[in-house]
């Protein structure tokens, strides 16, 4: 009995510590994510900063310089501004190797992010390496392995060119924090490593990136040998230094949102992981973003089944609030009789909710209908297989795919909700474009692909990555036909934008 509860105080004691190291990594997050505002404001003073640099440049060859140092700061802020100045690396680099081999590591690396991999793979495999610097080599060493190994499933070359990647990175970069983790990962693969921890510790660190990625790496090896209190200490550390230096294509507050997600700490899980989404969202950092919207869609309803439990506490809310929604009914009425500015406000409040409610509702029904048509496809593929056998099945899949049917019609969708809601937006639109360049319907409730691109625009979705992919086209393109739409415009100057936007 004595060893019993000499067993259980040691454990309560364990418990304990572990959760008072945890509250004061939480306790530095939180006021790390406090001051994120400043810290952002810090990297747009930076970024204004090599902007006029870039203004001021008088050769080509300080133009690339400050190009790439945009890119750079850019990489893991925005990556449609980080894209941007990738293209004027590739056209600034003059003809000289060097700048040529690095501009192009750098498009294939933002083309990676972007998930546009066989692009990427393309103009990774067309870098002459001869010409690259360290630094140079860095980028196409983390673009290619990364690329390859998306690329692998299946492939045995592909696997084989992460191993030849990370085998020539080694050789001239043991030191460097990333390349040796990712060696660490190879030498996993093949039963080689033993301590990867080790391994990790011995590298240089030389700016808080790297402080960021080190403490990312630590936890991700402690989470593989099942240490995870001192994995959620170390994705704590790294997340902060994500913040300081402003960085929201971040993976550590999203890893440490899922595990606390799995430990029952739901809402502070859930705020992680909605701070992960807003900058993922915001720097277009395609290829986390589904998963963290499922990640969000996951840790959301298990906020609603904590909320289930609890129904009755919010019973009594429930009524709490409805008493209180009747006596601001009666005040709005009171304040109506008195105050036709208040009638048109609630008057405009509703048009914007009826206009919410309708592109929900018509959002809902599209993704339930594309999702009963795949799983009818499946089902389809699957008895094809069962009956006729593999061939049938292959030929079925060399059919041409019903998604761009599909497509077409969400598209069309789009267009006779947005004609339904904002039936005079052509007109409107008109009003500020030039009159030899007016816009019109190419028939009956259908958009032209100007007219989609800005009531996009007029829906609040600006970013010039989101409208190609909401329209399925490439980022290239939709620029080609906003600078068109711009120039023939009558505000050439730079408000066009904001003009659509409050038509």
């Amino acid at each position: 009995m004595k060893n019993t509860c000499l067993i259980a105080f040691a454990l309560f004691l364990a418990l304990s510590s572990c959760r008072g190291v945890h509250n004061g990594a939480y306790s530095v997050l939180d006021k790390a994510i406090e001051m994120k505002p400043a810290f952002d404001a810090r990297h747009e003073r930076k970024q204004d900063s090599l902007r006029l640099r870039l203004l001021e440049a008088s050769d080509w060859r300080r133009k690339w310089e400050t190009s790439y140092e945009l890119e750079k700061i850019f990489l893991y802020h925005d990556v449609d501004s980080c894209y941007s100045y990738i293209q004027d690396m590739l056209r600034l680099h003059g003809g000289d190797p060097e700048r040529k081999a690095i501009s192009e590591a750098c498009y294939a690396n933002i083309l990676y992010k972007m998930d546009s991999l066989t692009l990427a793979l393309r103009v990774l495999e067309g870098i002459d390496t001869r010409n690259l610097s360290r630094e140079g080599l860095r980028t196409y060493s983390y673009a290619g392995y990364h690329i390859y190994d998306r690329l692998c499933s299946g492939k045995p070359e592909c696997r084989r060119r992460c191993r030849e990647i990370i085998d020539n990175w080694w050789e001239w970069d043991s030191s460097g924090i990333e390349c040796t983790y990712y060696h660490n990962q190879e030498l996993r693969r093949e039963g080689l490593l033993f301590n990867g921890i080790e391994r990790l510790a011995a590298c240089n660190l030389t700016s808080p990136n790297d402080s960021a990625k080190a403490n990312y790496f630590y936890a991700n090896e402690y989470l593989h040998g099942g240490n995870t209190d001192k994995a959620i200490e170390h994705y704590a550390k790294a997340a902060v230094y994500d913040l300081r230096v402003s960085a929201k294509a971040s993976a550590a507050l999203y890893e440490l949102a899922k595990i606390l997600f799995r430990r029952g700490d739901i809402r502070r899980a859930d705020r992680y992981m909605r701070m992960t989404l807003e900058d993922a969202s915001s720097s277009n950092y395609a290829i986390k973003y589904n998963d963290i919207v499922l990640s969000e869609f996951e840790i959301m309803n298990a906020l609603l089944r904590q909320q289930q439990k609890q129904k009755w506490t919010y019973f009594i809310m429930s009524i709490s609030v409805a008493l209180m929604l009747i006596i601001a009914i009666v005040s709005l009425i009171l304040l109506i009789k008195y105050s036709s500015r208040l009638s048109l406000s609630r008057k405009k409040l509703n048009e914007e909710s009826s206009i919410k409610d309708g592109f929900l509702a018509n959002y809902m029904e599209k993704c339930v209908d594309y999702l009963n048509k795949v799983d009818e496809y499946r089902s389809s593929l699957r008895h094809t297989l069962k009956l006729e056998g593999e061939d049938a099945a292959r030929a079925m899949l060399r059919k041409p795919s019903f998604a761009a049917g599909e497509f077409d019609g969400l598209l069309s969708s789009l267009d006779s909700t947005f004609l339904g809601i904002f039936p005079d937006f052509v007109e409107k639109v008109n009003e500020h474009m030039q009159e030899e360049y007016a816009l019109s319907l190419p028939s009956r409730g259908t958009l032209s692909t100007e007219l989609r691109i800005l009531a996009l625009i007029k829906m609040g979705i600006s970013k010039r990555g989101r409208i190609a992919k909401i329209l399925n086209m490439s980022v290239a393109t939709v620029y080609s036909y906003h600078s068109n739409l711009q120039k023939h415009s009558l505000h050439p100057d730079g408000s066009f934008d904001k003009i659509i936007a409050s038509l």
